[in-house]
């Protein structure tokens, strides 16, 4: 089978955890992995305006094609969705796909308008990642445009079929966008050749306790990921004489949703115990997860949680939101625990507590690599593909 995925605003070459990659690169990235495994044909498309390299790459069989526009970010790209599949429809590994695999509204709403354009009837599966319903109602911020709520409506409404990331999701797609629409639930994977626990040991309960601590928060520093909140705990962690120090892994999107969180560290009182890294590629991440006393995942919404995920299965403990798809990668009080998504708090009493107690951290540690081996990119996408 010939699949065309679409990636539009973002490129699956771009680095998660900076600018507009995220867990939708490592979706795209590692499902496509997964098709040309299988035995398909696989060519994905991007117009990322960050990506600054060569217009096609190919990597393990796979080649990444990028369509440029003079388009300066990803709040400018739906106005070029018109000229990008008038450029699609005469490409032919995407012409003659036998099914599209489109990430995210800008990218399902071209594959659309692309198969107006041909009069063709070529599938459009869709995965949205993010919901702009959704992020309205768990952030009660109401950023998000008209026009992209008017138009994940029509997705719905016309494409082939959405595909969700937990049953919870799918029942917001109903809810949300249209209660008709064809919908699978396929919970999203991990790389489990990289993420894995790596040498552990039973932790020697003579030995003094620690007296200071390592967080770790990876991905985009914004509002909406609830970097704010691991800041406020923080200071509420100090107020308590807590010897803590959190590790963000990320950058800010540059968006509506990016705040200055050096300043906000500096005004609580906390810069000094933040340190702002970069973010890394898989196989240093595992290193800080596993290394990290504590993982912590804050957001305010969440489609699904590949850092709640992955963290797990390389052994840490992970205390996240009780929102959106974390509850089923984090069982609360087995592989780790959650708290009300806004609640620095909550957060700070429930992270006093697991790091006075390192049996516990060790037992959900073991729980959550159990846990997550439930996680598979080759289920996820089988059960695309048994749905089409």
């Amino acid at each position: 089978m010939r699949v065309a995925i679409l990636s539009l605003h973002t490129s699956p070459l771009a680095q998660p955890g900076q600018g507009d990659a995220g867990g939708l690169n490592v979706y795209v990235t590692n499902t496509a992995r997964v098709l040309n495994d299988l035995g398909h044909q696989v060519t994905i498309f991007t117009a990322d305006p960050a990506w600054a390299g060569p217009d096609s790459v190919t990597q393990d069989n796979i080649e990444v094609r990028h369509l440029r526009v003079n388009a300066t970010g990803k709040d400018d790209l739906p106005q070029y969705m018109d000229e990008l599949a008038s450029r699609l429809v005469h490409i032919p590994e995407y012409r003659d796909a036998d099914v599209v695999w489109a990430h995210y509204w800008i990218s399902a709403k071209t594959a659309l308008i692309s198969n107006d354009i041909d009069s063709s009837r070529r599938p459009v599966v869709v995965s949205f990642h993010t919901i702009g319903a959704v992020k309205d109602r768990d952030t009660g911020t109401f950023l998000e445009p008209v026009e992209r709520l008017e138009a994940e409506k029509q997705i719905a409404r016309d494409a082939h079929m959405l595909v969700a990331n937990t049953p919870l999701e799918a029942a917001a797609m109903r809810e949300l966008l249209d209660p008709r629409a064809r919908i699978v639930a396929a919970q999203p994977g991990v790389n489990h050749q990289i993420f894995t626990p790596g040498e552990t040991g039973e932790i020697d309960m003579s030995a003094p306790p620690a007296t200071s601590y390592t967080l770790v928060c990876v991905g985009r520093m914004q509002y909406i990921k609830g970097t704010d909140v691991m800041m406020r705990a923080l200071a509420e962690l100090r107020k308590a004489e807590m010897n803590v120090r959190v590790e963000f892994l990320g950058g800010g999107s540059g968006g509506p949703d990016t705040q200055d969180f050096e300043h906000l560290a500096t005004e609580l009182g906390v810069a000094d115990c933040v340190d702002i890294t970069p973010p890394v590629p898989p196989h240093e991440l595992v290193m800080w997860y596993r290394r990290a006393d504590l993982v912590i995942v804050p957001s305010r919404s969440e489609s699904f949680g590949f850092v709640a995920a992955e963290a797990a299965a390389s052994g840490a403990c992970v205390v996240a939101s009780q929102v959106g798809g974390l509850p089923s990668v984090v069982i609360d009080g087995e592989t780790g625990a959650l708290c009300e998504p806004g609640d620095h708090v909550g957060l700070a009493h429930t992270i006093t507590e697991l790091l006075k107690d390192p049996a516990q951290r060790e037992r959900m540690g073991h729980a959550g690599v159990a846990h997550a081996q439930n996680f598979t990119w080759d289920t996820c996408v089988r059960n695309v593909l048994n749905q089409l």
